[in-house]
């Protein structure tokens, strides 16, 4: 694991229209930039926090990916959410001062923290930043909303849903829409989904024979987006 003691410098991040900065003043941004820290580089499978671990402020992905997991009774673990580069997590923090799942790199990773014990301060003099905190707030909860809507539909609807939102969400990060590397195994891909190892393999299969996507190894490329989405229009 590599330290850095580089300071963030949230005007010169090329997430800044879509992190904690966006909409916001020059002299605003500057203030935060004093404020957010950058973390350590985490590897593959490395925590970025346990779940049950004490809420030390929300924090924003730089690069790489992560996935949002919890452990049943039985020990076995549900993914349940990816996050990209400019996504924030840690929300569920700010319930009982503990983080309510584990959130675990998926490949090489960086990311910055909005400490905690700043936070008030913050809020105080950037009311915009709230405002920011909530709107992201909300996109999670509208995600979690299609998410639930969707694990009630058909396998292949799961599918196309999983590949589109990926799409659109690196779209809005500024990456190729079309041509992204998948970072979770098909297993954690069904896993996520609740379907079988089996039904991920042999419906992927089937949209790149009907020549919607190309896969190979853990590279996609998107050919006929228009058709892809159309599989899930039923959610908005």
């Amino acid at each position: 694991m590599l330290s850095t003691t580089e300071h963030v410098t949230c005007k010169n991040c090329s997430l800044d229209n879509i992190c904690f900065p966006r909409g916001l003043s020059h002299d605003e941004i500057n203030h935060i930039s004093q404020v957010i820290k950058a973390k350590k580089i985490l590897h593959k499978g490395e925590y970025i926090f346990h779940e049950d671990d004490k809420f030390r402020g929300v924090l924003a992905i730089k690069s790489g990916t992560a996935k949002l997991v919890s452990n049943d009774h039985h020990g076995n673990e549900h993914i349940l959410n990816i996050l990209l580069p400019g996504e924030l997590l840690g929300f569920d923090g700010f319930y009982n001062d503990t983080y309510r799942c584990s959130a675990i790199a998926l490949d090489t990773l960086s990311f910055c923290e909005l400490p905690v014990q700043s936070m008030e301060n913050l809020f105080k003099n950037i009311p915009s930043l709230t405002k920011e905190l909530f709107r992201h707030s909300s996109e999670k909860m509208n995600e979690n909303k299609n998410f639930i809507i969707l694990s009630k539909r058909p396998a292949d609807e799961k599918l196309a849903f999983f590949l589109m939102s990926l799409s659109n969400r690196l779209k809005k990060r500024g990456f190729s829409a079309t041509e992204f590397t998948l970072s979770l195994t098909r297993q954690e891909i069904g896993n996520h989904l609740g379907l079988a190892l089996e039904t991920v393999s042999r419906i992927l299969k089937k949209f790149q024979q009907d020549g919607l996507i190309q896969i190979k190894a853990k590279q996609v490329k998107i050919y006929n987006i228009a058709k892809l989405n159309a599989i899930f229009k039923f959610i908005e």
